[in-house]
Formats: structure tokens, C-alpha cells, sequence
């Protein structure tokens, strides 16, 4: 059983309104407190405390922090599929599915900021996790850019498992010049100068013509 598939069946899914209420301010302070303390020095206590909930409530739908965690990061995960998926289900071009892609992405790690510190702790709290998390993308992305050579929009001579990476990369890193590093410039216009300066660079490469 793949990592993905343990994460699925590692929590218990509330079935009433209630529940769902509960369940999601669990994940609500455990995502504030990951972020603001990291995952080790949260602490179960400070979960349910922040929540405002009994120890005994937690375990209703989490048998550890661990699970918690693991809960999150593929929530993440399959919100920012789903985000790009949408965005990109007319696209009639390479270049325009990485434009609107990139767009998508940017979007929602400024709505969620804390995605960020939470998915890249996994790196030391769960290794296997963080792995799986990226070569999930990564392949998913290499059979979107496999087609894209057939369709003859990309360079066969590149390795697609490569340029994944590449531009996962370049998300990530854009992403995190946008929402952490220049904070004070979160406006439309300049969201759009950075996927447009990034497009000019895809469709034309770094070196003057």
C-alpha cells in the first residue's frame, strides 16, 4: 500500500454536520499551530485547547498527531490538483496550461500560506511522505508533458521527468518569493507580472535574441 493510500484510510471521515464541524477545527488549529510552532513542538494538548475540545474528541477522529499531519498534506495536495485541474480543463496548448497552472498555484498558496511550512516539515517528520508527495506531482506532471512531445509542443530531446521537476521548482520558488518573501506586493498586477515574466521565459528561454 502506496503512502497515499495509508493517508486515506488513516483518519475517520465524520458522517454528520456536527461532526464535520468538529473534525474541521481540529484541522483548523492543528494547520495555525504546525505553522506558527511546527509539527514537534505542537502539541496534541495544544491542538484541542486551541480548538476549544476535549483529548477524548480528538481521538474520535485521529489515533495520533502523526495521522493529523498526514491528513493535511494530502488535503494539500489534492486541493492543489484539483485547483489546477480546474483552471487548465480547456487549455488548448502546452504553454497555456503552465500559464494558468502556475496562475492556480500561486492563487492558492496565497490563500493558504501555512501549506507551505506544513508540506516541507514532512521532510523531517514523515521523509517517506515528502517523497511520495512530490513524485506523486512529478509523474502526473511527466505523463501531461509525454503527450505534449507527441503533440510536438515540447523538445523530445528533454528528459520529462527533468523538466517536472524543473518546473515544479519554479512554482514552488515563485511561490514563495510571492507570499514570504515580498509580502508587502500581493496585488493582481503583480501576480501577473511574475507568471508573465516566468511564460516569457519558458516560450523564449533566458538568452537575448
Amino acid at each position: 500500500m502506496g503512502v497515499f493510500l495509508m493517508l486515506e484510510v488513516s483518519t475517520s471521515m465524520p458522517k454528520t454536520k456536527k461532526g464535520l464541524h468538529t473534525f474541521n477545527k481540529i484541522c483548523m488549529s492543528a494547520e495555525k499551530l504546525f505553522h506558527e510552532k511546527t509539527y514537534h513542538a505542537a502539541t496534541i494538548n495544544d491542538i484541542v485547547n486551541d480548538a476549544n475540545l476535549g483529548v477524548g474528541t480528538f481521538y474520535i477522529y485521529f489515533d495520533s498527531k502523526r495521522s493529523l499531519y498526514r491528513h493535511l498534506v494530502l488535503s494539500y495536495y489534492h486541493d492543489i490538483r484539483k485547483s489546477i485541474a480546474e483552471k487548465t480543463k480547456d487549455c488548448k496548448t502546452r504553454l497555456e496550461c503552465e500559464k494558468l497552472g502556475l496562475r492556480a498555484f500561486l492563487d492558492y498558496v496565497i490563500k493558504k500560506p501555512h501549506a507551505y511550512t506544513i508540506i516541507w516539515q514532512s521532510l523531517l517528520v514523515d521523509r517517506e511522505l515528502f517523497v511520495d508527495y512530490y513524485t506523486s506531482f512529478a509523474d502526473r506532471y511527466k505523463k501531461q508533458l509525454d503527450e505534449s512531445i507527441e503533440n510536438g509542443e515540447v523538445n523530445p530531446e528533454i528528459d520529462t521527468i527533468a523538466l517536472a521537476y524543473a518546473l515544479m521548482g519554479i512554482s514552488n520558488f515563485v511561490g514563495l518569493e510571492t507570499i514570504f518573501f515580498h509580502t508587502d506586493v500581493l496585488e493582481e498586477k503583480r501576480i501577473d507580472q511574475i507568471v508573465d515574466s516566468v511564460m516569457i521565459m519558458l516560450e523564449k528561454g533566458i538568452k537575448r535574441s
